[in-house]
């Protein structure tokens, strides 16, 4: 008896999805009892679901992904921006050291006396 059941059960689900290949599920398996269709739309409804989710978790894995990819990127381009600011920092200290050297230079030429600089 329960093997007549399942049987009956399993017929109408492969019929109702060779029925309805597109996708869309609007053609009925004909010759069942309510009871039947009802058993059998819980179960279309619920492997739709379960599709749905494992697409889902697909797409989070690849949002995973990228999210990773795009950390790593920004952690390279943070380490190469720090890199480029203590450069330019280096190259205004030695720009200031220059300065103050040139400053230096004028107002030794200008105690000189020998020659005529106005500041």
């Amino acid at each position: 008896m329960l093997e007549d059941i399942i049987s009956e059960w399993v017929r109408c689900i492969n019929e109702h999805y060779k029925i309805n290949r597109d996708g869309n599920y609007k053609v009925e398996v004909s010759n069942i009892d309510n009871k039947l269709r009802d058993d059998m739309f819980e179960f279309v409804e619920s492997n739709k679901t379960l599709v749905q989710e494992q697409a889902n978790a697909s797409i989070i894995q690849s949002h995973a992904q990228a999210y990773h990819t795009s950390r790593k990127l920004t952690e390279i381009l943070v380490e190469e921006m720090s890199d480029c600011v203590e450069e330019m920092s280096d190259c205004v200290e030695e720009m200031s050291d220059c300065i103050e050297e040139m400053s230096d230079c004028v107002e030794e030429m200008s105690d000189c006396g020998e020659c005529e600089i106005n500041i």
